[in-house]
């Protein structure tokens, strides 16, 4: 395995200057995540063997404490189904920036995020937490709050449950406190940071020239179109979340008109992932340039699929647009669209977690509000292109969450018999496994 990315210039840093002279020059000319950059240096310079070793270490960490934290009651089936949502994100955007840059800027900060929330798990369980964990958690808290997406999350969902605990007149934890504050503080330091606004300015020129013109409306469509374009390209796991809520909405709906919507849910999901796969399945020959593509009869076949595709001209170019890197050039039908799919999928989940879950259990939509924000974020940045499907990691680990509680919640309420249960567990093993093996040989392919 070699260097790729940033990695490469990770690994040699330490040639020519010292660690201490790299923070100060990174502080001061491009960026705020002195923590992360630091561990990143270290481990580039030993090569990839003990980043290896850590990164699978606290990813089965990360995996195991949130099944740990929703499935409270140890029920083997949901677990295997926690396990097989995990396997359905798809890997490879871990390496965007290089394998060792990109997982610890995304997938450790989510873990220690996972690991900063263990006194507070425990306080609302009415568990004691011992000091060891206290001291454990405040240290991950740190690396956590570091990098400014995970910060956003953090400060987001603890800020919104404790707005939660003084409306609805709940003892406030001294611990959420705490995060709120060490959160807010990092976010002051991002940003006042003179390293980030140089930064901001660099990457503009480099990447998104347009960018300096845009407004707040400009920003808010990148951060909201290319999130669902993410979520529609992988298609797999969102497929997956907002099949079983609306499959979980319906069981709590009785009004039949909200029937039919909930109907016309499933129904929009399939087809927009039916026609991506078709539009993504047509524009193969263009990135696989082997003689079996200049086969006649594999020709036909593809020239076959791309006719279907584009037999829905509106369909075609509004899912088009989800991945197009930049504004529209002009208003059209397809942009409006793309904006109303985009809304109505995102309003539509936050509508049917609330109707799932109820206002006395708010934690599930907080965290995929404050997971989509976390996202949303992505679109102040003159890099959300060129940063890519990575910056849609946080929001996927929230997806995941959601998923399980609601998967949870189904099987606890015995709305399901048993042996449909097994049978949902099944389908989404083989799912997660599938989905696991293709991510793996694309991997294979391209690294």
């Amino acid at each position: 395995m070699t260097f790729i990315g940033d990695d490469i210039g990770y690994a040699n840093v330490l040639s020519n200057q010292s660690l201490t002279d790299f923070i100060s020059f990174r502080y001061h000319e491009w960026s705020s995540r002195l923590i992360i950059d630091c561990i990143t240096v270290i481990l580039a310079k030993e090569n990839y063997i003990v980043w290896k070793i850590l990164d699978i270490i606290l990813y089965t960490l990360g995996v195991y404490l949130v099944i740990k934290f929703i499935n409270k009651d140890n029920n083997k089936y949901v677990a295997l189904i926690g396990v097989s949502l995990f396997l359905m994100y798809p890997f490879f955007d871990m390496a965007g920036a290089g394998w060792i840059a990109t997982t610890l800027n995304y997938l450790w900060c989510f873990v220690f995020a996972m690991i900063s929330f263990i006194p507070l798990i425990n306080e609302i369980n009415g568990k004691k937490t011992n000091i060891f964990i206290y001291i454990i958690s405040i240290l991950s808290l740190f690396y956590a709050v570091n990098q400014e997406q995970s910060c956003l999350l953090i400060l987001g969902i603890n800020t919104l449950y404790l707005i939660y605990c003084i409306v609805k007149k709940q003892d406030i934890s001294r611990f959420n406190v705490l995060i709120v504050i060490v959160s807010a503080l990092a976010l002051t330091m991002i940003l006042t940071t003179p390293g980030n606004a140089k930064r901001v300015i660099v990457e503009t020129a480099r990447y998104y020239p347009e960018y300096v013109n845009f407004g707040i409306i400009e920003k808010l469509y990148l951060g909201t179109i290319p999130t669902i374009g993410i979520l529609l390209k992988d298609k797999v796991l969102f497929t997956v979340f907002y099949i079983i809520l609306t499959a979980s909405a319906l069981l709590k709906t009785k009004n039949k008109y909200l029937k039919y919507i909930l109907y016309f849910n499933i129904i929009l999901i399939l087809f927009l992932v039916f026609f991506k796969t078709l539009i993504d399945i047509s524009s193969i020959p263009e990135y696989l340039n082997i003689g079996l593509m200049h086969n006649p009869t594999v020709v036909s076949a593809f020239s076959a699929v791309d006719s279907i595709s584009k037999c829905i001209p509106l369909i075609y170019d509004t899912l088009s647009l989800f991945a197009y890197k930049g504004l529209p050039n002009a208003v059209t039908g397809s942009a409006v669209l793309a904006v109303l799919i985009s809304i109505y999928l995102i309003l539509s989940s936050c509508w049917m977690i609330f109707k799932t879950f109820g206002k006395e259990q708010m934690l599930p939509l907080i965290l995929f509000i404050a997971g989509f924000m976390s996202r949303l974020a992505a679109g102040f940045s003159p890099t959300i292109f060129e940063s890519g499907s990575r910056t849609a990691f946080f929001f996927y680990m929230t997806i995941i969450a959601v998923t399980l509680m609601l998967i949870r919640k189904l099987f606890d309420d015995d709305v399901l018999n048993k042996t449909l249960e097994k049978r949902i567990t099944l389908i989404l093993v083989i799912l997660g496994l599938f989905t696991y093996m293709a991510v793996f040989a694309i991997v294979f392919v391209m690294f």
